[in-house]
């Protein structure tokens, strides 16, 4: 691969209810680019393992239900190989998850990839806020989280972006509306300069 064909991936990272899903959301778009959530996948194969529930609708798998659990590691390890997949072909992407795994950045960094992690982080009461409501209309895990941030489990430093990402960008939500992303865009352009 010669240095223009170099995969840029922008990689997203930080605390549930941080905003991290609208930011990605909005870069990919913004670039045109592929989006690879681990959330996503992770819902993937729980319907791949769900069964017909008594009132005909779709039954999760228990573990489905729980945060960090079995078919959460299972969905990071896939996310990983897509991952590592569309780097290797050289095509650039957006990718998010809670944590910017070594794992994950390993993976990028062998495939020469140009990583941008972004770490998304909004104030303390702003991500509380938002986890309540999610709870309050949500599921097991909606709840499972926002009881973990309320106990204090959730700090902002175990989000933060291992090191060794060709650049770094935080981008702060607190304020909801339209994530601003034309720094994460002129990070990119740094990258491919």
């Amino acid at each position: 691969m010669s240095t223009r064909e170099r995969p840029v991936v922008v990689a997203v990272c930080g605390s549930p209810g941080a905003g991290k899903t609208t930011v990605a959301c909005a870069t990919a778009r913004r670039l045109g680019v592929p989006f690879l959530t681990r959330d996503e996948i992770k819902a993937g194969l729980g319907l791949s393992s769900a069964s017909v529930a008594e009132d005909g609708g779709v039954q999760f798998n228990p573990d489905f239900h729980i945060a960090g659990g079995p078919l959460s590691l299972r969905a990071e390890a896939v996310m990983v190989d897509a991952a590592q997949l569309l780097a290797s072909s050289g095509a650039s992407f957006v990718v998010e998850s809670s944590v910017l795994s070594r794992k994950l950045l390993d993976a990028l960094l062998a495939c020469d990839a140009r990583v941008l992690a972004v770490h998304v982080v909004a104030g303390e009461s702003v991500i509380a806020e938002r986890l309540r409501a999610r709870a309050a209309g949500g599921g097991a895990v909606d709840r499972q989280l926002s009881s973990q941030f309320q106990r204090g489990e959730m700090k902002r430093s175990i989000f933060a972006p291992p090191g060794g990402a060709h650049a770094v960008v935080e981008v702060d939500t607190s304020d909801g509306g339209d994530p601003d992303v034309e720094g994460i865009e002129a990070a990119v352009a740094a990258l491919i300069r």
